[in-house]
């Protein structure tokens, strides 16, 4: 069986929507080495077998430096724990002693000869002890041996403690001794020292061969303690503890080991300088990326559940295309399995897509730069897809560079793997032009792509990209119950669904976004077609009734081009186009005929009214009306005007926008109409402060940004502008008025300008 077909049935066994067999599979296991009774998933016992008997049938008796050289992560520690255990496995004739000596675990540097020593002493009294007849070690040479180490522990002690190396900077010099430490050493014999160092040693080398038992001291993470501490390490195993039978095995990776020993001994080759202590090296065997993959995959099988085979065949690809990029090292399999085990619950509760979460965790393990490039551009698309944001071409190219350099220029050259990485992300399209950018960023998401990728909460969707990063929905997303409220509504007529609309349009979602935006932003983007007739007709009743009331809710300034309002004018056409003809019809003369909302049914009204082509020259193609026959387009003029001729002058001016229901009225074929009723209403001085009051329009301005002015072309159509600025100013000597007035007065000056 090949790699790509035993690959290919691993994912046939990932479960589509089953229950976890076993808690402990969401267990976090950590970053920590192989122990007891856990499964080596990359065949390094067989080689700790072969260390092992090496140690013992083929190193010298007069003791040994190993390296156990391999990069972080690479799986150094759980191998050493494997040479233990198959040292412990040996026959007793040919076991030797095995001391796991921690020394990043012992805070004081002066105490770690003290502590070797401990360990080594008490290991001779175990000797002592499992010593007889079963043996070749006699009691007597094994207690002579832990008696002469311990008055050489005494000797060191009342000699003056610490030992430093003279002679060459690589600790293979003639002993001396500086400082103090060592006391206890000198207390646990209660004798006092020979006055002969070296003749102690000597005496402590003799008994050790005599012993003929080997020691093997293994020292994890030596490249992990300060540069200080790890020449004292180096020294303690080649010069102080250099005795028979005694073999260290060091764990460390060369790179960073002689980089530290370069800074703490000012040598120019760290390397060189490690060869003299090192006797021997062993390479870590570095797995094939297959077996790192596979081993993934088997463990993934224990943790996720996918919904279908789409996602299944995504899940597959992710583990190819991303795994084969970012699990290089054993460790990089631990790490990433841990963040999946860590986030994924609570994902899966809510539906969330563990292809999309797999390649997440991968990239951020491997690549943390580039997963906070998607993490930003995630927030950048989402809002795009809201319309609270633009990105131009300048921002574009700079997140483009950024990518680049997050991701390492090289990463894209695959042709296969740019395509993989672009399916991930909403509006990313991979360019394969010579000379060409590699991809086109924050590109026009479809309505079809952004609800499917919404409803299957994938890290595309704007509403649920933030569960993947924060374990958190946006800011601005929709709740279930939200849905189900608006849903209910629906259900249950016009003015249930008018009072869900304003509640949510009093609820703050993302920056000056509402609940209400998103509410039929997502209702426009594709579920209305879920909506039957009597829905239909409902949400838009709910619209022509309570538009207005959402406007004064949150009012929004007249250069707005993605308001509620506008919001709902795509919409409009969409459900007018699910009922039957005669339905639509009547449909329509209600909304115009019935709906309170006359400032949101003038702004629909006024737009139809030009893209029909009934008023100036800006009629657009017929697919891009509201009204989508010119009958409705008829109904609505007749019904509008008559509603706009029933109208009091107060009733016009209190409406959320008087001067465009004022146009409205003339667009529609009545020019005299709101002539007579505004000169009537300006006949009382009150009454023209009102009025004028309630003609004003909005300007936007790089250095005020948007303020309100009275412009002449405003109110010309309507009343005679210079009799209005005349009397409006003959107000100021009035007290009544004479605040109204020069406020008034400043706006006609303002409007002048413009």
């Amino acid at each position: 069986m090949t790699a790509d077909e035993i690959r290919l049935n691993v994912f046939k066994n990932i479960r589509i929507d089953c229950v976890m067999a076993s808690t402990e599979s969401y267990s976090v296991r950590g970053d920590r080495a192989l122990g007891v009774g856990d499964q080596d998933k990359l065949g390094f016992r067989e080689v700790a077998k072969r260390i092992a008997t090496s140690l013992v049938d083929r190193a010298s008796e007069d003791g040994l430096v190993v390296g156990l050289e391999g990069a972080w992560g690479s799986g150094k520690s759980s191998l050493l724990f494997l040479v233990g255990d198959e040292l412990g496995k040996l026959p007793p004739v040919a076991r030797p002693t095995v001391i796991h000596f921690r020394p990043w675990l012992i805070g004081n540097r002066d105490a770690l000869i003290t502590s070797l020593f401990g360990e080594l002493s008490g290991q001779l009294d175990q000797v002592a002890l499992m010593a007889g007849d079963a043996t070749p070690i006699s009691i007597a040479k094994a207690k002579s041996a832990g008696k002469a180490l311990r008055s050489f522990m005494a000797g060191l002690s009342k000699a003056g403690g610490l030992l430093e190396v003279a002679g060459d900077v690589a600790g293979l010099g003639v002993v001396k001794y500086a400082g103090k430490g060592l006391k206890a050493a000198g207390d646990m014999t209660g004798t006092e020292a020979p006055p002969q160092l070296a003749d102690l040693k000597d005496q402590l080398v003799k008994s050790l061969r005599d012993l003929g038992h080997r020691f093997v001291i293994t020292i994890d993470d030596v490249d992990r303690l300060e540069p200080g501490e790890i020449m004292e390490i180096l020294r303690l195993v080649r010069s102080v503890i250099d005795l028979p039978n005694v073999i260290y095995l060091l764990c460390y990776d060369s790179e960073v080991l002689a980089h530290s020993i370069q800074e703490a001994a000012s040598v120019q080759d760290g390397r060189a300088f490690l060869e003299k202590i090192i006797q021997l090296t062993v390479m870590v065997p570095k797995p094939e990326t297959f077996q790192l993959r596979q081993w993934f995959a088997e463990a993934l099988q224990q943790i996720g559940t996918v919904k279908d085979e789409d996602e299944r065949e995504r899940l597959r690809q992710v583990v190819d295309n991303e795994g084969g990029r970012q699990l290089r090292t054993p460790r990089s399999v631990v790490r990433a399995l841990d963040s999946i085990r860590f986030f994924w619950p609570p994902l899966r509760e809510i539906g969330a897509d563990l292809a999309d979460l797999v390649w997440l965790q991968l990239i951020k393990d491997g690549n943390p730069a580039l997963y906070r490039w998607i993490e930003e551009y995630c927030g950048t698309a989402a809002s795009l897809s809201l319309g609270t944001a633009r990105v131009d071409e300048a921002e574009k190219i700079h997140q483009l560079a950024s990518l680049e350099s997050a991701a390492g220029k090289s990463t894209f050259a695959d042709y296969l793997y740019r395509y993989s990485f672009s399916t991930q992300l909403a509006g990313v399209e991979p360019g394969f032009s010579k000379d060409g950018p590699i991809f086109q960023l924050f590109q026009q998401v479809g309505d079809q792509t952004r609800d499917k990728a919404i409803q299957r909460r994938r890290l595309s969707s704007p509403d649920h990209y933030r569960l993947y990063f924060a374990m958190a929905s946006p800011s601005h997303a929709l709740t279930q119950s939200d849905f189900s409220a608006m849903w209910d509504a629906l259900a249950a007529g016009p003015d249930q669904t008018a009072a869900v609309l304003l509640a949510f349009q009093r609820q703050n979602a993302a920056g000056t976004l509402t609940k209400a935006d998103l509410m039929i932003e997502r209702i426009k983007g594709g579920a209305h077609e879920l909506l039957d007739e009597k829905q239909s007709r409902n949400l838009l009743m709910a619209f022509a009734n309570s538009m207005d009331e959402a406007y004064r809710l949150r009012p929004f300034d007249g250069f707005a081009f993605n308001s509620l309002w506008d919001r709902t004018l795509p919409l409009i056409g969409s459900l007018l186009s699910r009922l039957k003809p005669t339905q639509r019809i009547n449909a329509t003369r209600d909304m115009f005929a019935k709906g309170a909302a006359i400032g949101w049914l003038t702004f629909v009204f006024r737009r139809e009214i030009f893209a029909h082509g009934r008023y100036g020259n800006q009629s657009r193609h017929d697919s891009d009306w509201t009204l989508a026959t010119e009958r409705q387009m008829d109904d609505a003029i007749r019904i509008m005007l008559t509603r706009y001729q029933a109208m009091s002058a107060k009733q016009i001016l209190e409406s959320p926008r008087p001067l465009s229901l004022l146009f409205a009225w003339q667009q529609a074929g009545d020019n005299e109409g709101p002539r007579q009723l505004l000169r009537a209403n300006i006949k009382s001085d009150e009454g023209l402060l009102l009025t004028i009051d309630g003609l004003t329009s909005q300007i936007s301005s790089s250095d005020r940004g948007i303020f309100n002015v009275l412009k002449k072309q405003d109110i010309e159509p309507f009343l005679d502008y210079d009799e209005v600025t005349r009397r409006v100013k003959a107000l100021r000597s009035k007290s009544k008025f004479k605040e109204a007035s020069i406020r008034i007065t400043k706006l006609l000056a303002q409007g002048e300008q413009y």
